[in-house]
């Protein structure tokens, strides 16, 4: 099971005035440990008031590029805690304890392909963004990407100066289109967010992209998300493979109503639940009806991984070996993880006397 280890700063340097850039040193002896694929995030953890804190930020860096660092963007949030820290306090040198790289936000690649990848980013979403498109044309000579970035204006664009490096690198493969939502343009196509009707205009402007074939990685607020990927693939019938998106916090629509029917239906039994934990196995009692395996895990004080608690990383995932589970929600697993018995903690209560779960996977 994936641990926190110490890794020291090595750049805290400002992007935006409401941003920071964050990189950690790999030490050689942890490098197999903090291999990453693209798109992939690293959970922090800190104690700030004397309250631990939990944190997932999304890698920015690409595995091509072969760094000894881990580089997170970090935008300040209001009121948040580790934000705040970490665009107000942080400084180089200093000792943060990190968990080994997780996510599934990413997919493969070929040198032989011919291929259009489009990124759709909206504010601190360019992250994982980021990471993929420099992959997909490090992996993939003969391919080509475009990322659509929006922002409230072209003085909250973050990461501008390593992604017009990268159009310069990249000599023309890369094709970066900037929109802003409030300022104005002198073409009124590159204003707005990114919508469904937004992405008409665009792909009527840029009309090399062939639309279906390409593949999109999609990351920012989540009705964003929600609202373009159900429009690629209802819309413009890309295929659900070449749709992929992040999320990172649950979309405020879901929840309720729906879920809280569903979990109503169960039938109130009472569990017995065993976890293994680093090879040590643990058991207690839980009613269906209570708090969710994860919570009841902590509350009895076992050393289970978490982070968001809402379904949206997958850093409590965990396999089901015995029994059955219901759950609330997923926005981080995928279609061929769940089909294999895999599920987030968080949202998971017991269906089956019995129940049986592998956090070692």
């Amino acid at each position: 099971m994936n641990s926190f280890y110490k890794l020291k700063t090595v750049k805290v340097k400002k992007d935006t005035h409401d941003a920071v850039n964050v990189a950690v040193e790999i030490p050689e002896e942890l490098k197999d440990k903090f291999r990453f694929k693209q798109g992939q995030y690293v959970n922090f953890r800190m104690m700030i008031d004397g309250n631990e804190e939990r944190r997932s930020y999304s890698i920015c860096n690409a595995p091509s590029e072969k760094s000894n660092t881990l580089e997170v963007l970090v935008k300040l949030l209001e009121g948040g805690k580790v934000s705040g820290y970490f665009n107000n306090t942080l400084c180089e040198n200093e000792v943060l304890e990190v968990m080994p790289p997780m996510g599934s936000f990413n997919t493969t690649y070929h040198p032989a392909n011919t291929k259009t990848y489009i990124g759709l980013a909206a504010g601190s979403g360019i992250s994982p963004i980021l990471s993929n498109l420099k992959e997909s044309l490090y992996q993939e000579p003969k391919s080509n990407a475009y990322l659509f970035y929006s922002n409230r204006s072209m003085e909250h664009v973050m990461k501008k100066e390593e992604i017009e490096k990268l159009v310069q690198d990249f000599n023309g493969r890369l094709k970066v289109v900037y929109l802003v939502s409030r300022e104005k343009h002198e073409d009124p196509v590159f204003e707005g967010r990114i919508s469904p009707e937004k992405l008409d205009q665009l792909f009527e402007r840029y009309t090399d992209i062939n639309v279906q074939d390409s593949t999109y990685f999609i990351c920012g607020p989540a009705e964003m998300i929600k609202g373009i990927s159900e429009y690629l693939k209802k819309d413009k019938k890309v295929p659900a493979i070449q749709v992929l998106y992040e999320y990172f916090t649950a979309p405020d629509e879901e929840g309720s109503e729906e879920m809280s029917d569903e979990f109503k239906a169960i039938a109130n039994i009472e569990s017995m639940v065993t976890v293994i934990i680093d090879d040590d196995e643990y058991s207690f009692h839980l009613n269906s009806k209570k708090e969710s395996i994860l919570d009841k895990a902590l509350k009895d004080q076992l050393p289970v991984p978490f982070a968001c608690k809402g379904g949206v990383c997958c850093t409590c995932k965990a396999q089901v070996l015995e029994g059955e589970v219901f759950m609330e929600k997923n926005f981080a697993l995928t279609e061929e993880e769940v089909a294999k018995g895999y599920v987030l903690t968080c949202q998971c209560h017991p269906t089956t006397n019995v129940v049986m779960l592998n956090y070692d996977v």
